[in-house]
């Protein structure tokens, strides 16, 4: 039991490690990445930033294959860490390495001729930007390409839990794409065609880093020409039905993308991508924790220890709900003057679409630990079979409501109810796959997030009946106000007593870091 006991310790603390350094990370990614698309947005302007939207929607319809993919490789790469078996490991990555670059070379001249057909004969694009918006699609078919064969690498670093590697990978990434930005606003040639060549080109880098990352800290990763039928047929299998849910995923973002574009132009592309911009940036801040605990599932399912796993969905869910929901709150509140502080033109509909989504990712940030437990199983034909069928009646609902000339936000508000629908379908499917108990996850997370979420808004919102102006000092106030108010109140009632020892004793370890560094100063 003690030994149990000191095995479990040292897991979650290797998982509370990896998540400060992700933690840190995202903070400086989120700052970096929201004034790059300020100044991506200004230098573009309004309509060539809805065409690169609109035309990276395109591309984006066939990443649903490279998502799949990207799932399969983890899963198997992390199984067989969890097991101990290095020789099936490398014959795992240089299988699903040799797939993929197949794979790429396929699609990219998919892209190409499906893509093009598309954005020449089909889409709503400004007359003149016809040649600039080609360039795009060419430009992110590549990216698009670069970006599938690095997903083993990628996938091989995170099921090794090097996660240290992996958040300075990504602060490279970022501050490259800011230099692009920068170089946007004193560039002379064509700046759409100049964005889109430059970021395919950061992507290049990025897979550079990564390979050699891999190459030189993990033997498995040396590349050997395996071509393994029944491995090839098992990850087959399991990238089916992944790959049905990425579709899914896809459809209804990039799909109603299109959509908008169809009905609307690309000026609502470009709000679209605003408050993507926003959505990505907190996702990758909110995943975080998810990315710390997803070895974690699986490893704790490839050994057997169903407890210990469960308990991990019921906390991973309750803490990156929580997470989410210190920025989403003072974010919402204070959306219209974050986006007029923020950029120098606000495109129409920009600040709807964004308290929107910023609803819809409160019970998504559930759902993403709830797929990795399901893909821990590696038997996810049933949980992909009903979930997609539930989720794509998103991009046939908003296409029907488009049609009778509902407004751009109904997608939103279509997407917000199907996935508060979802969250109790998956908990019924997990019940059958890993013996979940639905009852125990709606006592343990949801019957606790639903008053810290009611308090966690209306308390802030007293602000608005103040007679503040709206200014950068307002949204500090409400921000302050709404972290108090959320850290107050997921202390209080949102923790179990063993929540509150293990965040405790994780931010005192951070806390000893930071001094420990002072003191090295």
């Amino acid at each position: 039991m003690e030994k149990n006991t000191s095995s479990s310790s040292q897991k979650n603390s290797r998982i509370a490690k990896n998540t400060i350094f992700l933690f840190v990370r995202s903070i400086i990614t989120i700052a970096v990445a929201l004034y790059t698309s300020r100044v991506v947005l200004s230098a573009l302007g309004v309509e060539n930033f809805g065409i690169f939207v609109a035309v990276g929607s395109v591309v984006a319809m066939f990443s649903s294959i490279s998502g799949s993919l990207s799932s399969a490789v983890s899963r198997f790469i992390t199984y067989e860490l969890g097991r101990g078996s290095e020789g099936k490991l490398s014959s795992v990555f240089s299988s699903s390495l040799l797939l993929q670059i197949m794979l790429s070379i396929c699609l990219f001249f998919l892209i190409l001729l499906i893509g093009g057909w598309f954005l020449n004969s089909k889409m709503n694009i400004p007359e003149g930007s016809l040649s600039a918006a080609n360039w795009v699609l060419l430009s992110t078919a590549i990216t698009f390409a670069i970006g599938m064969i690095t997903v083993s690498y990628q996938a091989m670093l995170i099921a090794h839990e090097r996660m240290k590697a992996f958040a300075y990978i990504g602060l490279v990434d970022v501050f490259l794409k800011l230099g692009v930005a920068l170089l946007l606003t004193i560039a002379t040639v064509d700046k759409l065609k100049l964005y889109s060549v430059l970021l395919t080109l950061i992507s290049l880098v990025i897979f550079t880093i990564y390979y050699f990352y891999c190459r030189y800290n993990f033997t498995s990763s040396r590349f050997k020409f395996i071509w393994d039928i029944k491995l090839l047929k098992e990850m087959f299998g399991f990238t089916g039905w992944a790959f049905f849910s990425s579709s899914v995923a896809i459809i209804n973002t990039q799909g109603i993308n299109i959509l908008m574009n169809l009905h609307f132009g690309v000026l609502t592309n470009a709000a679209r991508g605003v408050s993507t911009q926003v959505e990505n940036a907190l996702n990758q801040l909110i995943s975080n924790l998810t990315v710390a605990m997803n070895p974690q599932i699986t490893k704790s399912y490839a050994a057997g220890e169903k407890d210990y796993m469960h308990q991990l969905i019921c906390s991973g869910s309750k803490f990156s709900y929580f997470l989410a929901l210190f920025f989403i709150v003072p974010l919402f509140i204070e959306a219209e003057t974050v986006l007029n502080l923020w950029l120098n033109e606000v495109p129409e509909y920009a600040t709807v679409f964004l308290k929107l989504t910023l609803l819809t990712m409160l019970p998504q940030v559930m759902a993403g630990i709830l797929f990795t437990a399901a893909m821990a199983t590696g038997n996810i034909r049933r949980y992909a079979l009903v979930v997609n069928a539930v989720s794509v009646t998103v991009f046939l609902f908003a296409w029907a409501l488009y049609l009778f000339g509902y407004p751009p936000e109904t997608a939103y508000l279509v997407h917000l109810v199907i996935r508060v629908l979802l969250i109790a379908i998956r908990l019924q499917l997990l019940k059958n796959l890993i013996g979940l108990n639905p009852f125990l996850y709606f006592k343990s997370v949801i019957l606790v997030i639903i008053p810290v979420t009611f308090i966690a808004f209306v308390i802030p919102l007293t602000i608005l009946l103040l007679p503040i102006p709206e200014s950068f000092w307002r949204v500090v106030v409400v921000t302050l106000l709404a972290a108090s108010t959320t850290a107050f109140t997921v202390a209080a009632i949102g923790l179990t007593t063993q929540e509150k020892v293990f965040v405790r004793e994780k931010i005192a370890l951070l806390r000893n870091k930071f001094m420990r560094l002072q003191r090295d100063a």
